[in-house]
């Protein structure tokens, strides 16, 4: 009996080749089966991130018509919507500038000195008025701007997109300007920050 022990054992020992064969193939089939697993749990989870990403990019800012498209587009705008562009199309919103000032934050603590421009998006048909109020305002314009980010928690002006501070200013400058309906979208394209809490 203990010679038929010493004889199947060889046969199952990692020196015999045929053992190792088998042992090669069947971890083979399990790193197969893994990858196999792990593309397809990679594309489930994955693949539907990018074409929503790109729907909503191509909502959110359409792409510039060149020369050529820019008379074609404005044509069939007038023509479909009875000479009148939506509010979302290319051409529909305009930028104005608001203020450039220099607000400081101590809420850290620390005093936190910003340098901050601030723009804002509205209709193209509002534009000359937008601007009048803009400048009739002005005083009252870096007032809002300041008061809005001397009070400013410190993870609000760490924000990547400033959303809290565009929010806020929106409402401020709706306040000062007398209109809800006027500043469709808060800009703010340069806000430099320096001082002691830096």
């Amino acid at each position: 009996m203990a010679a038929e022990e010493v004889e199947s054992r060889p046969e199952t020992s990692p020196n015999n080749p045929k053992g190792r064969g088998l042992s090669l193939v069947l971890v083979a089939i399990l790193m197969g089966a893994e990858g196999v697993g792990v593309f397809f749990a990679t594309k489930m989870f994955a693949g539907s991130e990018p074409s929503s990403a790109a729907a909503s990019e191509g909502e959110s800012s359409p792409a510039p018509p060149t020369e050529g498209h820019a008379a074609k587009s404005e044509h069939g705008a007038k023509g479909e919507h009875g000479g009148k562009s939506p509010a979302g199309a290319v051409g529909g919103q305009a930028e104005i500038e608001l203020t450039e000032c220099r607000p400081s934050n101590k809420m850290t603590g620390k005093l936190i000195t910003l340098k901050i421009r601030v723009s804002a998006l509205v209709a193209s048909a509002e534009v000359e008025r937008a601007r009048t109020l803009a400048e009739a305002n002005k005083a009252r314009i870096n007032d809002k701007v300041n008061f809005v980010i001397r009070s400013a928690e410190p993870q609000a002006l760490n924000e990547p997109g400033l959303e809290t501070i565009k929010r806020r200013l929106k409402h401020e400058l709706a306040k000062v300007l007398g209109d809800e309906q006027l500043i469709q979208e808060v800009l703010i394209p340069e806000m430099l920050q320096s001082g002691s809490g830096l």
